[in-house]
């Protein structure tokens, strides 16, 4: 009992928080409304259908008066008609009111999801709530649709129950108590079609992952040439079986259910009729009022068991409407407001004992680091894979927060400062960049509207001029194509000058490289590193490598190694002490000696 009782606390909280999400939104009061208005309007417009057909028929095996007659039959064929013509016009502002609300609830999840912290979406776990509570979001206008099923069916029901209980009150326990043996089976069977689901999805996904690189023009060259087709087809036609298997377990698994249902209305059925009769032949009821009773017990049986379907309904929708309650419920570790922070001439930026790793990890990825970044200062930081380099850009650009030490700007702790307004201080390109599907212009600008000659410019000075003049739209032309069939796929190279001039064209206060020339050959790199020095003379930037052709570029250059600062200093002070950062730059110096060497040769 007790369990039913917590169970029915969270379905009516679950449909609560559904109503609530609706109810925000522009149209949502109208929409809920009009849903139920409607639904109460269907209930009571069947109720001709069924009492009149009987009517008539005793009127015409009694006094045959014309009028009367007239009267019934016009409201038996004017209900109908009326019914259908409001429920076109309701429909059709219904709809557009769904639309309108669905599109606000997707743009409602994705305005938080892109709000949450880095830190807290990076998490595995999260991105895996965020997948659930995106499907979920369908279910918040499914609950609204159950609740409105549920007044219509309770609103039958009440109405029905006056006609039938006058037949017989225990014909209303009968049929409550076949309802009641029909849903349980119902109840059972959708938990058990619900664990189906959830393995459906989970071979879906395992399907789509194989037919995505079967398909994708990504895999195509290397699937050619390493001749692994019979291998992924292999393992696409395999998780396809699975799949397929399921989807039959999941047909078969309302086959119980299916026969309940045909037994009790059997039951019902065969003991109304007898019933009915007897009442027709030994207490001399009219033929009409047979009909009546008929008709109302059927539709006081069915709309007892459409409220329980719809409580079922709005009970299943529980699970999927608790997990988008949870994710939305995600509170920012970051404070959002705060001092407006300025970053001119004279400004620090500090990191003070600061310590950090990374969720569900043991080891520490930056561990009592303490360093100093000043205005109008490049600062080069370099060191070997997994030093920590590309964490300390993300603590400084307020991506994570430290687990120990402090960040101050100014000699304030950054958490003080406005969150969006530290955030755009800076004008960063990552080696993992992102090249978007729009137009080129849109790739480098990100904004509307736009300064022309600044974009002008920064595409100069990237050297973007000649890609753009080589296309028919220029700016205007689609990256990538599938949108535009007449789209471009740039090199990697045009695709770091995109990146790079993106970060120029928004001109922040400190530019953050953070080893977006990884892919290119060193000599490549150092030409992009001198063409952007030359383009940033003013600012203060942090550029993080693990290969050296930019150090000489740098005011001062810091050597991580195991999360902390090894070494610091200039270029020749550094080179100077014969330490990790002599050992290093010699070793690289040698490849970059044979590469000359060999390119004299050619």
């Amino acid at each position: 009992m007790k369990a039913e009782n917590k169970k029915f606390k969270s379905t009516l909280s679950t449909a609560k928080y559904a109503l609530s999400l609706v109810w925000q939104e522009k149209y949502g009061k109208t929409y809920i409304a009009l849903k139920m208005l409607i639904a109460i309007f269907n209930a009571v417009t069947p109720m001709a259908g069924i009492v009149l057909p009987g009517l008539i028929i005793n009127e015409l095996s009694g006094n045959r008066d014309f009028e009367v007659l007239g009267l019934y039959v016009a409201v038996l064929l004017a209900v109908p008609l009326l019914g259908s013509a409001v429920n076109l016009a309701a429909n059709k502002v219904l709809k557009k009111y769904f639309l309108d609300i669905n599109t606000a609830l997707d743009k409602r999840f994705n305005d938080f999801h892109l709000s949450m912290d880095y830190e807290t979406v990076e998490n595995p776990d999260i991105r895996v709530k965020a997948e659930r509570a995106n499907r979920a979001l369908q279910s918040v206008l499914q609950v609204v649709d159950r609740l409105s099923q549920l007044v219509l069916a309770v609103v039958n029901l009440i109405l029905i129950s006056s006609i039938v209980a006058t037949l017989n009150p225990m014909i209303i326990l009968l049929i409550v108590l076949l309802i009641l043996i029909n849903s349980r089976a119902t109840r059972r069977t959708n938990i058990r079609k619900h664990a189906i689901s959830e393995k459906i999805d989970e071979a879906l996904y395992e399907e789509g992952t194989y037919s995505y690189q079967l398909g994708n023009i990504t895999f195509a060259k290397e699937i050619r040439l390493f001749q692994i087709q019979d291998l992924l087809v292999g393992q696409y036609i395999k998780c396809k079986k699975k799949h397929d298997a399921l989807e039959c377990k999941y047909d078969l698994a309302g086959n119980g259910q299916k026969l309940i249902q045909a037994a009790t209305s059997f039951v019902q059925q065969a003991i109304l009729y007898l019933y009915l009769v007897y009442r027709v032949i030994a207490k001399g009821m009219a033929v009409g009022s047979l009909t009546i009773y008929l008709s109302a017990a059927g539709k006081f049986s069915s709309s007892l068991k459409s409220v329980f379907d719809s409580y079922n309904g709005i009970v299943d929708q529980n699970q999927k409407i608790r997990q988008l309650r949870e994710y939305l419920s995600i509170q920012p570790k970051w404070r959002r407001e705060g001092l407006t922070p300025v970053f001119d001439q004279y400004s620090v930026i500090e990191f003070k004992n600061v310590s950090f790793r990374y969720p569900g990890s043991e080891k520490f990825a930056l561990q009592n680091l303490n360093l100093t970044i000043r205005a109008n200062e490049r600062l080069c930081i370099v060191g070997e894979n997994g030093s920590g380099k590309s964490t300390f850009t993300k603590l400084l650009m307020r991506l994570y927060e430290p687990a120990s030490g402090e960040i101050l700007l100014n000699g304030v702790n950054v958490k003080e400062y406005d969150y969006a307004q530290y955030q755009r201080m800076f004008a960063p390109v990552f080696q993992d960049f992102a090249i978007y599907v729009m137009p080129l212009k849109d790739n480098i600008v990100m904004s509307e509207p736009y300064d022309e000659a600044r974009l002008q410019k920064v595409c100069e000075e990237n050297q973007l001029k000649p890609l753009i003049a080589s296309l028919d739209k220029g700016l205007n032309t689609s990256i990538e194509k599938w949108l535009d069939p007449h789209g471009v796929d740039p090199s990697g190279g045009e695709r770091q000058k995109i990146a790079i001039a993106r970060a120029c064209y928004h001109d922040g206060d400190i530019f953050v490289l953070d080893e977006p020339t990884a892919a290119l050959d060193p000599l490549v790199e150092y030409e992009m590193y001198s063409q952007f020095h030359r383009m940033i003379t003013d600012k203060c930037a942090v550029l993080i490598t693990h290969r050296l052709s930019a150090v000489q570029l740098a005011d001062r250059v810091a050597v991580f190694q195991d999360g902390a600062v090894a070494e610091y200093g200039t270029h020749t002070e550094l080179y100077a002490k014969g330490g990790i950062y002599t050992e290093m730059f010699d070793k690289q110096s040698e490849f970059y000696v044979k590469a000359k060497e060999d390119a004299a040769k050619q």
